[in-house]
């Protein structure tokens, strides 16, 4: 399972922990997509998409930085946290490519 598939799983158990969902059909069902997508990407059989992850964290109070790199809290920010955090991923991005 890789680690975007993980942090996946721990955010729809995250939103069915809290109540923001009942089960995994209803999260399907709010994403409109196939419950086989949410459960593939929940048992690591399949990567979730760019397009779910955003779709989600719109949804749900689950924080997209979080969910793509593992930093901050599961939790979603502030408008003004999150860009920042997206201010801080342009700079590692810029000192990334001066060092290669």
């Amino acid at each position: 399972m890789s680690e975007l598939s993980d942090r996946f799983s721990q955010a729809v158990d995250f939103v069915k922990r809290n109540g923001y969902a009942k089960n995994s059909t209803e999260i399907a069902r709010t994403l409109r997509v196939n419950n086989s997508v949410i459960s593939m990407a929940v048992r690591g059989d399949r990567e979730p998409t760019w397009e779910l992850l955003l779709d989600f964290c719109d949804a749900y109070p689950v924080n997209f930085w979080w969910l793509r790199t593992g930093k901050g809290s599961i939790v979603k920010t502030s408008d003004r946290e999150l860009q920042l955090l997206k201010r801080i991923e342009e700079l590692e991005l810029m000192v990334r490519k001066l060092k290669e």
